[in-house]
């Protein structure tokens, strides 16, 4: 057969070719348009939500819960509780299981009272936080509210009861200035504070004990592997990394003290401080007006919290350590020791009421108008003549004052465990220029040399440099903690008594200064005698009344006739017993009128701390007669 009769050839018509070459094309653009969107999908996927799908893929199957640790608790000396710890319900929302959070809310109000304020709140923290994690709708659950949340979580995905400890204070209106507050962790906390050992945590300390002993009272966070569905229900736990628990604070001051010296100081507006010479020991530490410590852990109770930092009568200030006053007259029996290097212990000055510079008319008036006669330095203490101290401070000058009184620990921190405590002012040449850029003129150490004028101290000072003159010179730093107790091994580490130095005095001095303080209650002009009756042991102390406004040169004041918020301030310090030291109490009430008005609270507190237990309801300062408003 012929090569041509085995293979046929057929011509396909040109006219049917460009419909097939089209169909082609269409197919093929067909199957690149489909690659690409493979390819898209492939890339969106694998770069640009692949951590978004790993994070959902983990936490279908696992998720890590931080677990916070248990805070410290903050006990008294004698092992009262101050500040502990007591279980609380938030209710929790996790975002990435929410398909429409309006419809959410709108379910969760039907079974749990959420106030406008906190929604805000909760918008306001989605924003930035991440999709995973629970966002806090409302803290403090009741009960109930918990068990309605509990029978209805079914319906309400994303929604969980977050089981936590919040912070519980026992006698806080005794004791909230020295045990002090927790706040919610804000951003300038996050830019300091470990973030793992705080995972978990909402608060931290703010003030008082609860700041100063942070480190020691908020351990740190631990955390689980919980395995998860795809719902966010909780499976089983995987494992789980116990926290530590934070340190056992106790501090020095007695609750029972505290609260008779507080109620000692009834409507009073005023601070009182009472140390343990022989170690600093603060026993008791009270500042009035008070507040509820408990106020600032409560998200309802934002109004109060509100009215305690905008009230005048500053309940927050915590007066003991934050109170700028003058000393007044507490501040002569520590000039009296420069006094006596200078030779003024024998020398007399005549009182008749007031003193004038040579060459000036202006007189420097004695609280006494009629004045104290002739007087020594032992009387002038006693009496708390002004004139004695004019002169003895013209005497002395200002640089030898400023030298003098700050041996002890005038116009210095005196380091207790508080951040804000304030140094106060002792002036000087210096500081005036650089304070007020203008000279010290002679006159400003005339009334320095009576604890007025620019001259500011806390009560935790005098009572510190009043306990130096019981101590003999012997300077201890003033503490407020005594030991702290790790309550996962049990060890407990104790505060020893801090003695910063033994003043540069000579030890006859100190004898000298105590019997003139003495004087003060004993003596029969002294300015504090009203309280000695009734004791059988002896108080050293000294009265001292401060001006609150300043009167003209021959004005007399008028007690009655002036606003009580004019009137002086009146201070009192003392020791007892005055042969050995067991106690040291100063304390100021704001317009109190005098520091003999004040004595009978120290005498009160002083009573009862030796004798431990009241020989009589706390005096009322107006029921004592003024024997000197010094």
């Amino acid at each position: 057969m012929p090569q041509s009769d085995q293979f046929a050839y057929y011509e396909v018509p040109r006219e049917h070719i460009r419909p097939l070459k089209q169909r082609v094309a269409i197919s093929f653009a067909i199957l690149a348009i489909l690659f690409l969107i493979l390819v898209g999908r492939l890339v969106y996927l694998q770069l640009i939500s692949h951590g978004d799908y790993v994070a959902l893929s983990r936490d279908n199957r696992v998720q890590v819960v931080p677990v916070p640790p248990t805070r410290g608790h903050i006990y008294d000396r004698n092992g009262v509780l101050l500040a502990g710890n007591e279980t609380a319900y938030r209710l929790a929302i996790i975002p990435k299981y929410v398909e429409d959070i309006d419809v959410l809310l709108a379910e969760v109000k039907k079974l749990v009272a959420v106030s406008d304020e906190e929604i805000v709140k909760f918008r306001r923290s989605l924003q930035f936080s991440n999709k995973h994690s629970a966002v806090v709708l409302k803290d403090f659950l009741l009960q109930d509210e918990v068990a309605r949340i509990a029978v209805d979580r079914y319906k309400l995905p994303g929604v969980s009861i977050i089981t936590d400890l919040h912070r519980v204070y026992e006698s806080s209106i005794y004791t909230s200035h020295v045990v002090g507050t927790l706040s919610r962790i804000d951003q300038a906390d996050l830019e300091s504070l470990d973030r793992a050992r705080y995972r978990g945590l909402q608060y931290i300390g703010k003030s008082g004990i609860e700041l100063t002993s942070e480190e020691m009272l908020v351990g740190s966070s631990g955390h689980a592997q919980i395995e998860t569905n795809a719902h966010g229900r909780k499976i089983r736990v995987l494992s789980h990394v116990s926290p530590t628990s934070g340190s056992d604070v106790y501090l020095s001051v007695d609750l029972d003290l505290q609260k008779f010296a507080y109620d000692a100081l009834g409507d009073a507006v005023g601070a009182l401080v009472a140390l343990d010479p022989a170690t600093g020991q603060v026993l008791a530490m009270v500042s009035k007006p008070s507040f509820d410590a408990n106020q600032f852990g409560i998200s309802g109770e934002r109004e109060k919290r509100a009215d305690l930092l905008t009230d005048e009568a500053s309940p927050l200030l915590n007066r003991a350590v934050q109170g700028q006053y003058p000393p007044g007259s507490t501040i002569k029996p520590f000039l009296a020791f420069a006094g006596l290097d200078a030779g003024f212990g024998q020398r007399t000055v005549n009182c008749p009421g007031w003193f004038s510079l040579p060459g000036h008319s202006h007189k420097y008036r004695c609280w006494k108008s009629e004045g104290h006669g002739t007087v020594n330095m032992y009387d002038a203490i006693a009496q708390s003549c002004d004139v004695f101290f004019y002169v003895l401070a013209r005497a002395l000058g200002i640089d030898e004052m400023y030298y003098q009184l700050s041996k002890f620990g005038f116009g210095s921190l005196t380091g207790v465990e508080l951040s804000y405590e304030k140094p106060g002012i002792l002036p000087s040449r210096e500081w005036k220029q650089w304070s007020r850029q203008e000279p010290w003129y002679e006159g400003e150490t005339l009334i320095t040399g009576i604890g007025q004028g620019a001259m500011l101290l806390s009560m935790l000072q005098l009572a510190h440099a009043t306990s130096i003159i019981a101590n003999k010179g012997y300077k201890f730093r003033p503490q407020l903690i005594s030991k702290e107790i790790d309550i996962v091994t049990g060890e407990e580490f104790i505060r020893e008594a801090d003695l910063v130095e033994e003043i540069d005095v000579s030890k006859s001095y100190f004898d000298w200064v105590t019997k003139a303080m003495e004087e003060v209650v004993h003596g029969k002009r002294g300015t504090a005698r009203r309280i000695n009756e009734g004791i059988d042991y002896r108080i050293a102390g000294k009265t001292g009344t401060v001006q609150v406004i300043r009167r003209k040169q021959d004005e007399e004041f008028d007690l009655e006739a002036t606003p009580k918020k004019f009137h002086p301030h009146g201070i009192f310090t003392a020791f007892a017993p005055a042969n050995d030291p067991k106690i040291v109490v100063s304390v100021i009430v704001e317009n109190g009128v005098g520091g003999s008005l004040i004595a009978p609270i120290a005498k009160e507190v002083i009573d009862y701390y030796l004798k431990m237990k009241p020989d009589s309801e706390p005096s009322k300062g107006d029921s004592f007669a003024i024997v000197s408003d010094r």
